[in-house]
């Protein structure tokens, strides 16, 4: 079998920072990072060169960059490639996911931040997070919006709004019982197994999720032994799905 060809760049071991072009479909970046990665160069030098494109725009590299502006450094060492077409947002952002899917520093929101720019769901989903962060979790507006997709389907931008009205309902009822109750008792991990139950159970029926919330609101204002159990919780509100359905059949 032949050996494929593969393309390759051009080294230059002292580009000038100020003529590099950030990514505009890049995750934010984070000062802790930045900072971790200016005590690692100033401990190791340059290991590692920033990739670029042939148009100068940032591909894989931006906190060393601002590592290297904390140390007050002018140049960085760069790797340029010509092959990838950084004038596509798309065709970059393809690339910059490509090369951080195995990055563990990467969270959900930087995924749906960096595909919101070009995939209308993912800006449905990033723009619900920014009304109500202050309420309900990136993951769990994630999870009330897609589902429980396999994550490596959102990491690549592939995860679609299963239904966007019961969404809503669902991230509105949780933002007022955050709102109204804390987040220490409308915890994350409840708000997740509350979401399961919606659309594996109870399959997106607003009634029965009318009767679910007033229960979870009854628990918050008593402050239920499960409200905050991480094993408890679940369980009984499959419970109080069950015996809701058993009264209903009963009223028949």
């Amino acid at each position: 079998m032949k050996n494929q060809e593969l393309r390759r760049g051009e080294f230059n071991s002292y580009f000038p920072i100020e003529q590099l072009k950030p990514a505009k479909v890049n995750r934010d970046l984070v000062t802790k990072h930045a900072e971790n990665f200016k005590s690692k160069l100033s401990s190791n030098d340059w290991l590692v060169p920033v990739v670029i494109s042939s148009g100068y725009d940032v591909i894989e590299g931006h906190h060393r960059i601002e590592a290297a502006k904390l140390l007050g450094q002018k140049t960085v060492p760069v790797y340029i490639v010509d092959w990838i077409n950084t004038n596509k947002e798309e065709n970059h952002l393809d690339c910059i996911i490509s090369l951080n899917n195995g990055n563990k520093a990467w969270n959900k929101l930087d995924y749906l931040k960096a595909f919101s720019t070009n995939n209308k769901d993912y800006k449905k989903v990033y723009d619900a997070f920014k009304s109500n962060s202050n309420n309900i979790s990136v993951g769990n507006v994630v999870n009330a919006y897609f589902g429980y997709e396999k994550h490596i389907d959102f990491k690549n931008g592939k995860s679609k709004i299963k239904n966007e009205k019961f969404a809503k309902y669902l991230v509105n009822n949780f933002s007022r019982l955050t709102t109204k109750y804390g987040r220490k008792k409308i915890a994350a991990y409840c708000v997740r197994e509350m979401i399961s139950v919606a659309y594996v159970k109870a399959k997106m029926n607003v009634e029965e999720m009318d009767y679910l919330f007033k229960c979870y609101e009854q628990m918050a204002k008593k402050n239920h032994m499960a409200i905050g159990s991480i094993t408890d919780f679940r369980p009984l509100m499959e419970i109080y799905l069950s015996d809701y359905r058993k009264k209903k059949e009963l009223s028949i």
